[in-house]
């Protein structure tokens, strides 16, 4: 049998402070085959976006393990994480997380300029699939969030990331922004094979191959 292409084995984190202890995650255990769109919902608080920084080896897990593409991220070095994340990891934000001062073009090729290996032809083309070409020298500040976002998600396939992992991407969006950046998220996942771990709070936005819900820090299936 095909190992999984992630693969969360009884995964359990928890946050400590000095008022509070907090379980994130209990126990959690998922597996995503390559080129699969895993859709992942729940209340805030409940451990979404700390499953994705553990997948994205942004943290450690307490107990368990995870592991991409052969790698066992939890155990990476700061190093060696980092580089993981550039070679094999694309994220997507809810609030874009654009450089302000740099233009659309040079915000996607910021990922590529990290490995060395900038290439302005390919930047153009990744503005161009997600339709974005004639506003490649615009400022965040010149365009809307929808806008601002596709170039998010442009920025996050610049050295060609196995994975896209989308933190509430369609958050800050109106309905017609969010069913574009949504379209192009699950066109990416069917036409370039990529692998799509989608975090949302909403359960109606597209149809993933499998939605799960996390509650408490447990998945579970997602109710219909």
């Amino acid at each position: 049998m095909t190992p999984a292409f992630v693969s969360l084995r009884s995964v359990s984190k928890t946050y400590r402070s000095d008022r509070a202890t907090i379980g994130a995650l209990r126990e959690v255990s998922l597996e995503i085959e390559k080129g699969g769109f895993v859709r992942l919902s729940g209340p805030s608080g409940s451990g979404k976006t700390t499953l994705l920084n553990l997948v994205a080896g942004l943290d450690r897990p307490d107990q368990g393990e995870v592991f991409v593409s052969g790698i066992d991220v939890g155990r990476l070095s700061g190093s060696r994480a980092s580089k993981y994340r550039a070679e094999q990891i694309g994220m997507v934000f809810q609030s874009y997380n654009l450089i302000p001062q740099l233009t659309a073009l040079e915000n996607v090729l910021l990922p590529m300029i990290a490995l060395g290996r900038a290439n302005q032809g390919r930047a153009r083309e990744l503005l161009d699939l997600v339709g974005l070409a004639d506003r490649s020298d615009h400022n965040p500040s010149q365009l809307s969030g929808g806008e601002q976002q596709r170039v998010a998600v442009a920025r996050a396939l610049a050295n060609d990331p196995a994975l896209v992992l989308a933190d509430e991407p369609t958050g800050n969006l109106d309905d017609q922004s969010a069913q574009r950046v949504m379209g192009l998220l699950t066109r990416l996942v069917r036409e370039h094979g990529k692998t799509l771990l989608l975090v949302t709070h909403e359960r109606d936005l597209q149809t993933a191959q499998r939605s799960l819900e996390l509650r408490g820090g447990v998945l579970m299936a997602a109710p219909e």
